[in-house]
């Protein structure tokens, strides 16, 4: 069996991952890996990376080619995508589900995907971008502390949230993918982990189900990744974001958390229809989309920021590099 996980990074992807691979070794499923077998595994295996374990974690990259990824430290492009696959029982990726992206995922047996509020996903990246191999190995942003880097980022993050959500989800049934909530988990472990078995079709005893639990728990999982794993809750955003943060997500994403059954303010669990037709998706997906007023208030927005001149001077030359490499690509 081969198994592709996704989701927007910071939702819950490294607990998704554990859950699935105590799932496989319970089941007795063989267990093949890319990057196990790569000769990169030898350095490898002694880098500090983000957490415990993810130098011999597949991580699969799909842009406008496939690449084998370990954090920020290494990429390699993957000619073969299905010798890749084929080596490889358990693949975990961030990627958009982009036009090549939806030509590969059908190679997988089942694909997973898992979602978060993307309010306490801003939350957490904003803690994530300053961690230590965050800073070393990831692109710079230019943001003094967590807390500026929320304010200034917050609405685009969400943007990128929606996006990313709405397009795996419009795709659901055709390719087969089985959406969890990272707060369903949180809350109704049980009850999740049921129906995540039934859609991997495997039958677990009691006692492999108990061991999982164990095995998974915050608790467990917090010893071995300390600095990776903070706190393991929901609904952090209702106190830490302002009002007007609040506002922000609302005007990107209401349509998008309207279909997830995400609360507004009260912290009830999300739940998913399944009447949610594509034209649903679409639209939700469209009204996070820039208006001209939108870019106008994003420029204005940025050049009132809290940022340093510098830090201003060297994000508009970034963004202005990316914006160039995209109309060469084009």
């Amino acid at each position: 069996m081969t198994i592709l996980q996704a989701g927007v990074p910071k939702s819950g992807n490294y607990w998704l991952y554990s859950i699935i691979k105590n799932i496989l070794a319970s089941a007795g499923e063989e267990h093949h890996s890319y990057i196990q077998q790569h000769p990169i595994q030898e350095q490898a295996k002694n880098w500090q990376l983000s957490f415990a374990g993810q130098s011999s974690m597949d991580f699969l990259s799909i842009e406008e080619r496939c690449y084998c990824r370990l954090s920020g430290v290494f990429r390699e492009e993957i000619t073969d995508i299905d010798s890749y696959i084929k080596q490889s029982s358990q693949v975990w990726t961030h990627s958009n589900l982009n036009p090549l992206a939806k030509s590969i995922l059908p190679k997988f047996n089942k694909i997973i995907y898992i979602i978060r509020d993307p309010r306490d996903v801003a939350i957490s990246y904003s803690k994530f971008a300053f961690t230590e191999h965050k800073l070393k190995n990831g692109s710079p942003h230019y943001e003094q502390n967590p807390e500026t880097y929320l304010e200034n980022r917050i609405e685009e993050m969400t943007r990128q949230w929606v996006q990313h959500v709405g397009v795996y989800l419009k795709y659901q049934t055709e390719l087969n993918i089985y959406p969890i909530f990272y707060e369903r988990l949180l809350h109704s472990f049980d009850s999740e982990l049921e129906g995540l078995l039934a859609y991997l079709e495997i039958e677990l005893s009691p006692d492999a189900i108990a061991q999982i639990k164990h095995n998974v728990a915050f608790k467990t999982m917090k010893q071995q990744s300390p600095k990776h794993l903070r706190k393991g809750s929901s609904g952090q955003w209702q106190t830490k974001l302002s009002d007007r943060q609040k506002q922000k997500v609302e005007q990107v994403a209401a349509p998008m958390l309207d279909l997830l059954g995400y609360p507004p303010t009260q912290q009830d669990l999300p739940n998913l229809s399944k009447d949610i037709d594509r034209a649903a998706w679409e639209s939700a997906i469209a009204f996070s989309h820039r208006s001209p007023l939108d870019q106008v208030q994003r420029f204005y927005g940025f050049l009132n920021s809290q940022r340093t001149i510098s830090a201003k001077a060297n994000l508009a030359k970034d963004w202005s590099l990316g914006k160039i490499k995209r109309l060469v690509k084009a």
